[in-house]
């Protein structure tokens, strides 16, 4: 599965959890945390490309909770079910 993340589209913490919990087809059980989101990236058989978009706009208006997203996607990409392109 192919998604892309678009900082363009990134407002606040609640409009990344909903553009995540869209563009990667996460259940609706999957709570609004990067904890959550990080288990259902690495699940087993369900590999995903992730592109991300304008990750300067998205460290601008999420602050330190992009440096954890970013943590997070570093983490995921390190199970082999994840890869992830940084765009500017």
């Amino acid at each position: 599965m192919r998604a892309t993340i678009n900082g363009k589209r990134v407002t606040d913490r609640d409009s990344l959890h909903l553009l995540l919990r869209k563009k990667l087809n996460l259940p609706e059980s999957c709570g609004k945390n990067l904890d959550a989101v990080y288990d259902v990236l690495t699940e087993p058989g369900k590999d995903r490309i992730i592109t991300v978009k304008h990750e300067a706009l998205l460290r601008e208006r999420l602050g330190d909770y992009a440096d954890r997203l970013f943590r997070m996607l570093e983490d995921a990409q390190e199970s082999g079910h994840v890869k992830v392109i940084i765009k500017e």
